[in-house]
């Protein structure tokens, strides 16, 4: 909790600063303006919905007393591939709501703090769920929720971080299927944190990496959940691409959140190393 409140405190001094590459902010007078109260309907609506989503997927005809679980960070339960699901999911979220109220017209400050705490809402709201739930309780998965929040708050306040994205790609081995159930398909997500290599080289050397093409190392467990996987390849920068229409700009930002297939090797404990010209899963 130290942490989350250095977080919001450096945060806080520097939203009025931030700089990140491309907003889709849209400047409109003062007031309660149709994009305004669009932008921030459609947060409430996404908060609301993922809620009731849970509520239906998780904790229906299930109530249980208050208990609090322990279940450590990388232990035999999906060797800890939910806990970066958490924190990818807070940092998912955070830049989601932020970039919806930004289009909405709101500023920087006010879509940042409204990014901010409706995603510590949900995450809070989600942990006392499952307080209530056969699954109880974690303190690891909050710390994981607002860890990744937290370093979404920092890349706003810190230009530099922007180098480093958390990623996702998710193909489940039995196909897509509506609503889905991802807790059921651990062994189908692979977490990134993809790497803006033309940015951190020195300027004689970034002729030589296209700005389009970043490296990415990745974290999943195999089709048994018992092993783990590290995974190193490339991934694409989709904010490359110029985009002016504001609706697109959002789609660009949120896409560029999910990895796509691409050349990668993946490393399995006790197996031999696997190459793949697309890494899906």
């Amino acid at each position: 909790m130290k942490l989350v409140f250095l977080v919001i405190v450096v945060a806080g001094r520097s939203v009025a600063q931030d700089s990140l590459q491309a907003t889709v902010r849209i400047q409109e007078p003062d007031g309660f303006t149709t994009r305004r109260v669009v932008a921030t309907g459609l947060v409430g609506g996404i908060l609301v919905g993922s809620l009731i989503s849970s509520y239906i997927d998780w904790w229906k005809d299930s109530a249980e007393p208050f208990h609090v679980v322990r279940e450590g960070i990388f232990s035999d339960y999906s060797r800890g591939i939910d806990k970066i699901g958490h924190a990818y999911t807070s940092y998912f979220y955070f830049n989601t709501f932020r970039n919806i109220m930004l289009w909405g017209g709101h500023d920087r400050s006010t879509a940042f703090w409204w990014a901010a705490g409706t995603t510590a809402f949900f995450s809070l709201s989600i942990e006392i769920g499952d307080g209530v739930s056969p699954y109880g309780f974690s303190f690891e998965d909050l710390a994981f929720n607002m860890g990744g929040l937290g370093y979404g708050m920092l890349q706003s306040a810190i230009p530099f971080l922007s180098n480093f994205n958390f990623k996702w790609s998710y193909v489940p081995r039995d196909g897509y299927r509506w609503p889905p159930r991802f807790t059921d398909h651990y062994d189908s997500h692979t977490y990134w944190l993809s790497v803006k290599m033309h940015e951190l080289l020195p300027s004689p050397l970034q002729k030589y990496w296209p700005e389009f093409l970043q490296l990415a190392v990745g974290y999943g467990v195999d089709e048994n959940q018992t092993k783990r996987e590290g995974v190193i390849g490339l991934d694409f920068n989709l904010e490359i691409f110029p985009v002016h229409n504001p609706e697109l700009q959002i789609l660009q930002k949120t896409a560029n959140m999910i990895h796509l297939p691409a050349p990668a090797v993946k490393f399995t404990e006790q197996k031999k190393p696997k190459y793949y010209l697309f890494h899906t899963n």
